[in-house]
């Protein structure tokens, strides 16, 4: 990912990017696609492999590990090896146990993560256009989904079964990442023939700062030069999303649905009217904060202009 930092605001769920083309879900191959296989494994892993298959004719795998390392490289003869570590994940299991059907991260060019007991299947749908299965494979006392992606691939959306019955689906966020890196973020998942919030792009800006929101069925994605920030559809986060204890400073803000605008009492008298940039569910705001004590209150209204929250000095983090 390079420097920089990056926030994803939903327990249990690991924070990474992939890289990928400039390629996006529904656009025209310009060349042939690769030929990925992904293996049909036994109900338990061996080895720790919990996926594998090839492409273009090389193998690729993933195994877990509850040693601190990681490693996902094209070792010779190979399209990738992941060895990716989950001793974490498995001493807090009862925090992290996902409550939706999966939770799927994204460790460049992995992409894995435990499933809910009643799933049976994961099909995912890749920009390409077809399908793969993922079944869910045991591993340390419970049972996960993976798949490695090649470069000019990325995926479009992921469907959760148990046994016929559709329990949910998850569209990615896949997009820009902070710097350079293009992202693949699974935040949401959504019952059966809900689209889930429109597309949206937006830019954030404010005191020098220019944010973009990139907002749509998989929550809000906020991206900046050097550091971004990711919400799942429902989270409510309210307050700072980062801040230094230097001044002058910028700082990006956000509240929940129905804030509308921000109201700052300054120190030299005068009051700042802010308005929120709207994503799904959540509003957005960057205010510039001179020094310690230049801001004396802050105050959020929805559209009709009733108060829903406030507080001394600058909004604060949460």
């Amino acid at each position: 990912m390079g420097t920089g930092s990056w926030w994803r605001f939903v327990a249990g769920v690991a924070v990474g990017t992939a890289t990928v083309s400039a390629c996006q879900a529904g656009t025209a191959w310009p060349h042939k696609p690769p030929k990925l296989i992904v293996a049909r494994l036994g109900p338990k892993a061996s080895g720790g492999v919990i996926a594998k298959g090839t492409v273009n004719g090389k193998p690729w795998r993933i195994r877990l590990t509850l040693a601190s390392q990681r490693s996902c490289y094209p070792n010779p003869g190979w399209a990738e090896d992941c060895l990716e570590t989950v001793g974490d994940v498995v001493k807090h299991w009862p925090r992290e146990r996902p409550t939706a059907p999966s939770d799927i991260w994204t460790f460049s060019p992995a992409l894995y993560g435990p499933v809910r007991s009643d799933v049976t299947l994961v099909k995912m749908r890749l920009s390409d256009g077809v399908t793969v299965d993922l079944l869910p494979v045991g591993a340390f006392g419970h049972r996960w989904i993976g798949i490695v992606l090649p470069a000019t691939l990325v995926p479009v959306d992921a469907v959760a079964y148990a046994g016929r019955r559709q329990l949910g689906h998850s569209v990615p966020y896949v997009g820009p990442g902070f710097e350079t890196t293009p992202g693949i973020a699974f935040l949401s998942w959504l019952p059966p023939g809900d689209r889930g919030p429109a597309r949206r792009t937006k830019i954030v800006s404010g005191g020098g700062l220019r944010l973009v929101l990139y907002s749509g069925p998989w929550g809000n994605v906020l991206v900046g030069p050097n550091s971004g920030a990711d919400y799942p559809l429902g989270f409510r986060a309210s307050g700072a999303l980062w801040g230094s204890g230097s001044y002058p400073q910028s700082v990006p803000v956000v509240f929940p649905s129905p804030a509308r605008y921000l109201v700052l009492v300054l120190a030299n008298g005068t009051r700042r009217r802010v308005p929120l940039v709207l994503g799904a569910g959540l509003g957005f705001a960057i205010i510039r904060v001179t020094t310690s004590s230049s801001v004396l209150r802050w105050d959020v209204y929805d559209a009709l202009g009733q108060r829903l929250a406030g507080g001394q000095g600058p909004p604060a983090g949460y």
